[in-house]
């Protein structure tokens, strides 16, 4: 009986790995510091699980279909730094005028918002051509990108910070929070992982994908264009980067090519405790929703009791070998209940 019970046990906590770490985190945090449920801190942590998740879904995406996007990171800095310039261009072309003066920024909100996306979009189109129609191994073409991107924004910008304090609106998405603690962006990011996480369970879309990620061969006898679907998730992967960007820049009213400088590690950290697979085809987006608000949760309680940037990679670094392990643990105790031998 003692058996069976701790049998059901471990299958409850195996089905529910992720809410317990959370739920776990926020005790810890409670614990070591009085202040961290606190208006101000739980602001920062809802800010930091959209900006975190926003990332995360655009890694996921790309990694269901067997590839990686190590760009996303950068992107999400340097793409509103060169639709600044872009529309300062158009501008001293058109009215012979300037939007960057001093380092502060004056171009319209709404062309910022729109060159961001379409740019980070382009940059993540560029991945796709690399590594589907140059065969280009995506790990190879995506850090390739990653330092000439980095490059190309520090050429722009010099090297210099751009203000958006005088830019109308600007501070509005990232800036706005619902009845004085929940940021507006959070529910840009639950939007956008909501929708996703409709596509993938309930529609072709995510049948394709998953078809994709799992066998390129199998899919390609179904007559899955799978280049094809590859290709749409370095470019959907390209456009969250901007939406992250323009958050991003949103909330911290400036933008420095140095700003997302790992990020993008953090985004594939996430995907992994979430139970996506490197090698495609498997995981879950719910999961990574709630990966994202775990990590947001625990660097936070990290930051809160002093732990230095390499003490929270060290512990990062732990987690996602403990995740790792968990989840293989929990898919061959639910194939072996199935009867499926892995091979």
């Amino acid at each position: 009986m003692k058996t069976l019970d701790n049998s059901r046990l471990g299958k409850i906590l195996s089905r529910h790995m992720l809410w317990c770490a959370i739920v776990t985190a926020l005790i810890g945090g409670r614990i070591l510091s009085p202040y961290f449920f606190k208006g101000n801190n739980i602001t920062v942590i809802l800010y930091t699980c959209a900006i975190y998740g926003l990332l995360a879904i655009a890694e996921s995406l790309v990694l269901l279909v067997a590839e990686i996007d190590l760009t996303i990171g950068i992107s999400a800095v340097v793409s509103p730094a060169l639709a600044i310039y872009l529309a300062n261009a158009i501008y001293k072309v058109c009215l012979g005028t300037q939007v960057v003066r001093g380092g502060y920024v004056t171009a319209p909100w709404w062309m910022i918002v729109v060159f961001t996306l379409l740019i980070s979009s382009l940059i993540g189109l560029v991945n796709a051509v690399l590594v589907v129609k140059c065969n280009v191994p995506a790990f190879v073409a995506t850090i390739g990108m990653q330092y000439a991107v980095t490059g190309i924004g520090y050429i722009i910008t010099k090297g210099t910070p751009l203000f958006m304090t005088k830019v109308k609106g600007s501070g509005v998405i990232g800036g706005s929070k619902i009845g004085g603690i929940v940021p507006l962006c959070l529910f840009l990011f639950l939007l956008i992982a909501g929708i996703f996480i409709f596509l993938c369970a309930s529609t072709r879309f995510g049948m394709r994908i998953y078809s994709t990620g799992g066998s390129v061969r199998a899919a390609t006898l179904c007559g899955i264009n799978t280049g094809r679907w590859k290709m749409f998730m370095f470019v959907i992967s390209g456009f969250l980067a901007g939406v992250t960007g323009v958050v991003f820049t949103s909330k911290l009213q400036s933008i420095d090519v140095t700003q997302t400088t790992g990020y993008e590690m953090t985004a594939l950290a996430i995907a992994i405790i979430g139970g996506i697979e490197l090698n495609g085809g498997v995981g879950n987006l719910k999961n990574t929703v709630k990966a994202a608000l775990f990590m947001a949760v625990l660097s936070n309680v990290m930051s809160m009791i002093g732990f230095l940037s390499y003490h929270q990679t060290f512990v990062l670094g732990l987690f996602i070998v403990l995740f790792a392990i968990l989840h293989k643990r929990s898919d061959s105790r639910r194939l072996k209940e199935l009867n499926i031998v892995e091979v």
